[in-house]
């Protein structure tokens, strides 16, 4: 490693959480451009902090296209949050769009957001914490996610929405290519087999302030005897194939503290199994009554992962984890914060044929042991977090950091890339979320950006960049991409 990248790594062992430097490996992604804009107008639809585009909004109007609250070419960009049952854009009522996207907004502690009506796009509720459930809206000749809450004529509308050329979204949101809506599940090898649950965990030990869900087991790979803890849904059904999620932790982390929800960066409140196990997305998961099976693996040292060595390491787990258990080979997918991200990433632009998306949260693609250069061999849903205060893994350049990392999938899903990338302001308390427009079906690419450092657990609900496993604003989102898929 060279000496320029190890003076952040020097900072960050002292915080526990390093992972990225300022200093660029072997395998650098190039993108697209990136930057901000405010106030323009869009193409493809557009959703703003004061309504909706193509259409009007309670909360402001929008003219053929024309944004308030900040607008990229190639997409749309809302932020904010808020508090006490009021949404930003309104009065958390999404309003009526034509040819675009009417979004709700999200509530907290009060009511919640009504998704309003599209017309030729796609209606997405809002979400709601503490006071009444979104109602997800209907959707005439538009397309929408999986889940539930709404209702569709010719298309669908689920839990947070989906769009085709629009918005989507919670606090902050932006227009953009939208997935593909859910297709048939590909059953796995395991589909079927009656006892695989029990001859897998046999053997195993549970994990002290996990979930009792939770087993620790030992694989043999490269050789090497390696440890991982596996999830399985306390009702799992050996006939129905359920999606599978891979997280990584970070530096100076361990699997045992991603099954149990310890804190992987700055400490605060609900920072438990219950709350924050696998990055909070056990518990999306669980509220939305789609349980999944997690695997976190255990890497080597206080740098846990290297490519050469783990990404085999990964290829052994979900080869055992396909021949033991029902899920959808169709539905496997990553998330990691810092070192895990890059860990995550890595696998993001070479195993396309075996991942069907990625959450990274504070990612870069540079600084991993064996950083591999893209494969090109196909799409893949992807989503990045990045904290525009993060010195560790910063937000970078087109060809540097986790804006490279966004623009490498964009490129390669064939999605519009936009002059600018439009990113939240430092001092907003808000984050803000860009999905790319132009991408092919199925295969979306969003990146939020928030006001904060090197953390996946930051609030920014616009009072409060603190920490928190519950009120984190990454989980919903990331369970609302990863479902929708």
């Amino acid at each position: 490693m060279s000496m320029k990248s190890l003076s952040p790594l020097i900072f960050g062992m002292s915080l526990g959480i390093v992972g990225c430097s300022s200093s660029p490996g072997p395998g650098q992604s190039v993108g697209g451009t990136g930057g901000s804009t405010t106030g323009g107008s869009s193409t493809g639809g557009s959703a703003t902090s004061g309504g909706a585009g193509g259409g009007t909004a309670t909360g402001g109007t929008g003219t053929g296209g024309t944004a308030t609250g900040g607008t990229g070419t190639g997409g749309t960009a809302t932020g904010g949050t808020g508090t006490g049952g009021t949404a930003t854009g309104g009065t958390g009522t999404g309003g009526t769009a034509t040819g675009g996207t009417a979004t709700g907004g999200r509530g907290s502690g009060g009511a919640s957001p009504t998704g309003g009506t599209a017309t030729g796009g796609t209606a997405t509720g809002g979400r709601g914490s503490g006071g009444a459930s979104a109602t997800g809206g209907t959707a005439t000749g538009g397309t929408g996610g999986r889940g539930s809450g709404g209702m569709s004529t010719g298309g669908s509308a689920g839990r947070g929405g989906a769009s085709t050329g629009g918005s989507s979204g919670a606090g902050g949101s932006a227009g953009g290519g939208g997935a593909g809506g859910s297709g048939a599940p590909v059953p796995s090898k395991g589909c079927g087999v009656m006892d695989g649950a029990k001859t897998l965990t046999t053997g195993g030990s549970s994990v002290m302030g996990g979930l009792p869900t939770s087993t620790r087991l030992k694989i043999t790979s490269g050789g090497m005897s390696r440890e991982y803890i596996i999830d399985i849904p306390a009702d799992y059904d050996p006939t129905h194939p359920y999606r599978l999620i891979f997280s990584w932790y970070q530096a100076y982390g361990s699997d045992t503290g991603n099954a149990t929800g310890l804190h992987p960066a700055n400490d605060g409140p609900n920072f438990d199994a219950q709350h924050y196990a696998y990055f909070g997305l056990w518990r999306e998961a669980m509220a939305a009554k789609d349980p999944v099976i997690f695997v976190a693996p255990a890497g080597s040292g206080n740098l846990p992962w290297d490519f050469t060595r783990d990404a085999p390491f990964f290829d052994d787990l979900l080869a055992k984890v396909d021949a033991s258990l029902c899920i959808d080979d169709s539905r496997v997918f990553s998330t990691g914060f810092s070192f895990g991200a890059m860990m995550s990433y890595a696998l993001s632009i070479t195993r396309q044929g075996k991942l069907r998306g990625v959450v990274a949260m504070a990612a870069a693609n540079y600084n991993l042991p064996g950083e591999p250069t893209d494969s090109n061999s196909g799409p893949l849903a992807y989503m990045g977090t990045t904290g525009m205060s993060d010195t560790t893994c910063p937000w970078g350049t087109d060809t540097m950091g986790g804006k490279a990392c966004v623009l490498q999938h964009a490129k390669d899903n064939g999605c519009t890339i936009p002059a600018s990338i439009p990113t939240t302001t430092v001092g907003s308390k808000k984050y803000l979320c860009y999905d790319f427009e132009g991408c092919k079906a199925g295969y979306p690419v969003k990146v939020c950006t928030f006001d904060g450092p090197h953390t996946p657990s930051s609030v920014d609900d616009g009072s409060s960049t603190g920490d928190d496993g519950l009120k984190a604003f990454i989980p919903p989102l990331a369970w609302q991409f990863i479902s929708q898929l």
